[in-house]
C-alpha cells in the first residue's frame, strides 16, 4: 500500500504541473499594485480603459499579491487605472498593443494613501443577517443582537435548517447529523462531545459569520453526509494596534457571566493577532424518562425524573502570526487552544412499575466532571509563484485530553419485600488523543476560463480509551469488568483530489471534481490485544456543480456529490454514562460508515431570494438509538445503523423590507424522510414529513436603538425508528450604541416562552418497545453585555484577507 500511495501521488503532481503549462499565443497585461510603503495591495479595483474616450474595456480585482493580468485584448491605446477606498485613484501611461500576440509588462502602480478618521466614515447601508450565495447561506453573526453575550453553539441553534441535540451532543443540517465543522475554513478535527465543548466556549462576540455548505466541492474532505458549516472568526485587518473587548452578565435560573477580547498588531511585513474568552454558566436542565415493556404477559413500567445542576466553565484562546518576507510568500503560525470543565450533580427518582403497580423507588445520586482540554500547533506557507499559481502548504499537531468520571449513590425501596437497600459506584474515563496533519493545496489558471485546484492530504491519529467502573462491596471497592474497557485506537487517512472549473459561456459556469480517500482504523483491547476493529477501505467521491444566469436577476444551480461518515472514536470506544440504574448510554465498536450521494437545485431571484430542492440518500447512515431489555426491564441508549435513509428537502429564503425601519429575514424548510432496516429480523420503516420555520425581525428606533426578534419552530420529525416531538423558541435583544465610541450595550432574553426542549419518542408494539424521553432546558436567560473596541482609527486596508495560517481544527473520523 505504502509503494501503491507514493506512485499515486507522483502521477497526481505530474498530472498537475502539465495542467500548470500556460497556453501561449495571447495578448497579455501585466502588472502590479503596491501601496507606498512597497508592500502589495491586494484586492484593488483595477480597471483597462480605452485611451481614447476612457471607456472601460475590462475590470478585476488584484491578487493577494497585488498582480493582476487583462488577456484577449485587441490591438490600440490603452490605459490603466486603480483605485480603492480611502485611497487616490491612481492612473498609468498610455500605452499601446500593435499585435495580438503581445506581452505588456506595466511599471508598478502606487496608491496614495487618503487617511481618514474612522469617525469621519459614515456607514449607510449593513449587512444582512442572512446571505444566500449559490454555494452557501451565510448568517452575519456580527449583526445580529440576540446572538450577543452567547456561544457559537447558541448561534448555530438559530441558524436556518440547523438543529443543535445538547444531550445527545449532534448537530443536524438539513435534517441529517453528519455535520461537518470547519473553523476559518479549516475542518474541525475533533470528537463530537469536543465539537460541541469548543463550541460552547467560543464567545460569539468573536464570530464574524457562519457559512452553511450542503453540498461541498471535492477540495473539502468527503468527511459528513450533511455537509459543512464553517465559522469564520474576526480578524482585524488594519494597520497599527487595535482591538475589542467584552463583558456579560446574565441569570436564568442561575447565574451566568462571561468576558472576551481580542488585540491585533499589524505592521508592513508582520501580523501579529490573538483573542481569549472566558464563560462562566450556572444552570439546571430536566430529564423525564418514561418506558413500557412486556415481558412473559407482565407490564413493567419505568419512570424517571432527573434533575441536572451544571456548572461550566470555560476557557478558549488563540495567537498567531502572519509574516510576509515578500509580496508572494506568507509564512503563517498559530497555537490555539481550549479548556472546558462541567461539573453535574443530579439527583434522579425512578419508580418502577409491575402491572401499573409500583414495586420500586430508586433515588439515584450522580456527581459527574466532564473535563476537555485541548492544544494545538500550525504551520503555514503560502507561496504565489505568479497571479495564476499559488500553492498552500500546512503542518498541524493537534492534542485532546478527555476525562469523565462519575461517582453513583443509589438508595433502593421494594414495596413488596418492605426492604431497603443502598449502593454506591463509580467509574473514571481517561482518553488522550494525539493527531498530525499535513495537507498541500496548489492551483493554476489555465486560461481566462479554467482554473485547477490540486492536493493532496495525510492524517494520523492515536488514542488510547480507558473506561474503569467499581462497586463498593464489604466497604472494598470492586472492579466490574462488563462495564470497563481499555482500548487503543489508530487510523490513518490518505487524501488526494482534482477540482477543475471552466467558464462554459458567459452566463455557465462548470466545476467538476474526484476526491479519493484511503481509511485504515484499527481497535484493539490493552490487555489481551483483541482486535475489535480492522478495517481498510478506499472510496471515489465525484462532485459536480452547474450554475447559470438566466440574466441578472434570476439564476440556476445544479449540484451532485458523494460523501462518507465515519465513526466518531468515542463512538467506537465505547463508555457508560448512567442515567438511573436502569438506564444508561454507551458506545458502540459495530459501527460503519454512512456513504451519501447528494442531488440538489436552486433558483436564486436578485441574490436576495433562494429556492432549493435536496435530495440524499444514505446508506449505513449513523443514528441514535433507544433499546430495551424486557427481562431486566434495562434501557440502553447507542449509535446504530440504519440500512437506508432517504431525505427529501425544500429550502426557502426570502427577505423582507417592511420600511425603513422595519426589515425581516424569514427561513421556511420542508423535508420528508424515510428510514428502513431490520431489527431482530422485522422489516421497520419509519417515514414522516417535518417542516422549521425561523424568522428574524429588526427594527430601528429612534436615539440609535436596535430591537430584534427571533422565533424558530419544528414540527414533529423521524429519528432512525423513532421520532422527535414538536419544538421552538422565541428569543429577543435590544441594542444601544453609546456616543463617540464608547461602546456598545445589548440586552438579550432567550425562549422566553420556555418552549425549546428535546423530546424523542420511540413506540414499535412489534419489537416490545415503549420510549418516550423529555428534556426541558433552562428558560428565560437575559443578559446584558457591553463591547468596545480601542485602538487605531486611521483605517489603510479595508478588504478582509483569510490566510492559510489561521487555525484548523480537524475532526474525529
Amino acid at each position: 500500500m505504502k509503494h501503491t500511495f507514493r506512485n499515486f501521488s507522483l502521477y497526481f503532481l505530474g498530472f498537475c504541473f502539465l495542467f500548470s503549462l500556460q497556453a501561449s499565443g495571447q495578448t497579455l497585461i501585466n502588472g502590479q499594485v503596491q501601496e507606498e510603503s512597497g508592500k502589495a495591495f491586494p484586492f484593488a479595483n483595477v480597471l483597462l480603459l480605452s485611451a481614447h474616450d476612457s471607456a472601460l474595456v475590462k475590470g478585476m480585482l488584484s491578487g493577494e499579491t497585488g498582480l493582476y493580468r487583462f488577456e484577449n485584448v485587441k490591438p490600440g491605446p490603452y490605459l490603466v487605472s486603480i483605485s480603492a477606498v480611502g485611497y487616490k485613484q491612481t492612473y498609468s501611461k498610455t500605452f499601446t498593443i500593435h499585435s495580438e500576440k503581445q506581452v505588456i509588462q506595466l511599471n508598478t502602480l502606487v496608491l496614495a494613501g487618503r487617511t481618514r478618521e474612522l469617525q469621519e466614515v459614515s456607514v449607510t447601508e449593513k449587512k444582512p443577517l442572512l446571505e444566500q450565495h449559490l454555494d452557501r447561506l451565510v448568517v452575519n453573526v456580527q449583526n445580529s443582537i440576540t446572538a450577543a453575550g452567547g456561544t457559537a453553539l447558541d448561534v448555530l441553534e438559530r441558524a436556518p435548517g440547523v438543529n443543535v441535540n445538547r444531550q445527545q451532543n449532534s448537530i443536524a443540517m438539513s435534517g441529517k447529523t453528519g455535520v461537518v465543522v470547519m473553523v476559518n475554513g479549516k475542518i474541525s478535527r475533533l470528537p463530537t462531545e469536543a465539537v460541541m465543548q469548543m463550541l460552547n466556549s467560543m464567545q460569539a462576540g468573536n464570530i464574524e459569520k457562519i457559512e452553511l455548505i450542503t453540498t461541498p466541492s471535492a477540495q473539502y474532505d468527503a468527511e459528513g453526509n450533511a455537509g459543512i458549516i464553517n465559522i469564520v472568526l474576526s480578524k482585524s485587518q488594519n494597520m497599527g494596534t487595535n482591538g475589542s473587548y467584552s463583558g456579560n452578565v446574565g441569570h436564568g435560573w442561575y447565574e451566568k457571566a462571561g468576558a472576551s477580547a481580542n488585540l491585533n498588531h499589524r505592521t508592513r511585513k508582520l501580523n501579529l493577532f490573538g483573542d481569549a474568552a472566558f464563560s462562566y454558566d450556572h444552570f439546571m436542565f430536566q430529564i423525564q424518562n418514561n418506558r413500557r415493556v412486556v415481558n412473559q404477559g407482565q407490564l413493567k413500567e419505568s419512570n424517571t425524573h432527573s434533575k441536572r445542576y451544571s456548572y461550566q466553565a470555560s476557557y478558549n484562546s488563540r495567537f498567531g502570526f502572519d509574516y510576509t518576507p515578500n509580496p508572494k510568500t506568507t509564512i503563517g503560525g498559530l497555537v490555539s487552544g481550549f479548556n472546558n470543565n462541567w461539573h453535574q450533580y443530579c439527583k434522579n427518582n425512578a419508580h418502577i412499575k409491575h402491572d401499573q403497580e409500583v414495586v420500586t423507588h430508586v433515588y439515584m445520586q450522580d456527581h459527574e466532571i466532564n473535563h476537555w482540554r485541548n492544544l494545538m500547533g500550525n504551520l503555514n506557507l503560502q507561496h504565489v509563484f505568479n497571479s495564476d499559481q499559488s500553492i498552500n502548504i500546512d503542518l498541524d499537531y493537534l492534542f485532546y485530553h478527555h476525562s469523565n468520571p462519575h461517582w453513583y449513590e443509589n438508595d433502593y425501596n421494594y414495596f413488596n419485600e418492605n426492604s431497603q437497600a443502598q449502593e454506591q459506584m463509580n467509574n473514571s474515563k481517561l482518553t488522550p488523543i494525539h493527531m498530525w496533519v499535513g495537507k498541500a493545496d496548489f492551483s493554476t489558471v489555465l486560461s481566462k476560463d479554467s482554473k485547477l485546484e490540486t492536493g493532496l492530504k495525510g492524517t494520523t491519529s492515536r488514542l488510547n480509551n480507558k473506561v474503569e467502573f467499581n462497586r463498593l462491596i464489604n466497604e472494598n471497592w470492586q472492579i466490574d469488568p462488563e462495564l470497563g474497557q481499555n482500548v487503543k485506537m489508530l487510523e490513518n487517512i490518505g487524501a488526494a483530489y482534482v477540482n477543475f472549473s471552466h467558464q462554459l459561456n458567459a452566463k455557465t459556469k462548470l466545476q467538476t471534481g474526484l476526491r479519493w480517500e484511503f481509511t485504515y482504523t484499527n481497535l484493539t483491547t490493552v490487555v489481551d490485544k483483541e482486535n475489535l476493529i480492522n478495517r481498510r477501505y478506499h472510496n471515489l467521491f465525484p462532485s459536480i456543480f452547474i450554475t447559470h444566469e438566466l440574466n441578472p436577476d434570476h439564476g440556476l444551480q445544479f449540484s451532485y456529490s458523494r460523501r462518507i461518515t465515519r465513526p466518531t472514536f468515542n463512538d467506537l470506544a465505547p463508555f457508560v454514562n448512567f442515567w438511573d440504574p436502569y438506564s444508561f448510554v454507551s458506545g458502540n465498536d459495530k459501527l460503519r460508515p454512512t456513504l451519501t450521494n447528494a442531488l440538489q437545485a436552486s433558483y436564486q431571484l436578485k441574490k436576495q431570494y433562494l429556492l432549493s430542492f435536496q435530495y440524499s440518500h444514505d446508506y449505513n447512515a449513523i443514528s441514535w438509538a433507544i433499546r430495551v431489555d424486557p427481562e431486566k426491564n434495562v434501557q440502553f441508549t447507542t449509535k446504530e445503523n440504519i440500512r437506508d435513509a432517504d431525505t427529501y428537502s425544500v429550502n426557502l429564503n426570502f427577505p423582507a423590507k417592511i420600511n425603513a425601519w422595519w426589515q425581516m429575514q424569514n427561513n421556511l424548510m420542508v423535508n420528508w424522510q424515510q428510514n428502513k432496516t431490520n431489527y431482530q429480523g422485522e422489516e421497520i420503516k419509519i417515514s414522516g414529513r417535518y417542516g422549521q420555520v425561523n424568522t428574524t425581525q429588526s427594527f430601528t428606533l429612534p436615539k440609535g436603538i436596535t430591537f430584534e426578534l427571533a422565533y424558530f419552530f419544528q414540527t414533529r420529525a423521524p429519528m432512525g425508528i423513532g421520532y422527535h416531538k414538536p419544538t421552538g423558541y422565541f428569543n429577543a435583544g435590544i441594542q444601544k450604541k453609546l456616543k463617540n465610541d464608547k461602546g456598545t450595550f445589548r440586552l438579550t432574553g432567550s425562549d422566553l416562552f420556555w418552549t425549546r426542549r428535546l423530546a424523542f419518542v420511540n413506540r414499535n408494539p412489534a419489537l416490545n418497545q415503549d420510549v418516550d424521553l423529555t428534556v426541558r432546558f433552562e428558560p428565560r436567560v437575559f443578559r446584558l453585555i457591553y463591547t468596545r473596541n480601542f485602538g487605531n482609527k486611521y483605517l489603510k486596508v479595508l478588504n478582509r484577507r483569510n490566510t492559510g495560517s489561521e487555525e484548523e481544527r480537524k475532526r474525529v473520523n
